[in-house]
């Protein structure tokens, strides 16, 4: 198997805290994104303890992944964990033995 990162989203505290902050805030977004002097870390910490998860979708992660069997890559698109671009076996050949 081959895993290869290729991008992300850059300030995640950042990111995190503004998302979290704009559910409870009478700021706005860009107010909150300004904010240098706040403990974000703090508050995500909070945030993720008390199960408010979805703050953290707006991060992203997009990875490029060879080499798997068809099973585990369908395995992955089934449980929906993330969003998928899968490459068709119907439609490409492989190249090198692998399909991404």
């Amino acid at each position: 198997m081959e895993v290869r990162l290729l991008s992300h989203t850059p300030e995640i505290d950042r990111l995190v805290y503004t998302a979290a902050r704009t559910c409870y805030s009478n700021l706005t977004p860009s107010d909150i994104w300004e904010d240098s002097h706040a403990n974000k870390q703090e508050l995500i910490r909070r945030i993720i303890e008390s199960g408010h998860h979805s703050v953290l979708e707006h991060v992203v992660f997009n990875f490029e992944v060879a080499g798997i069997s068809r099973a585990a890559s369908h395995q992955l698109v089934r449980h929906r964990l993330a969003s998928y671009s899968q490459q068709s076996q119907r439609y490409v050949e492989p190249r090198n033995g692998l399909s991404y």
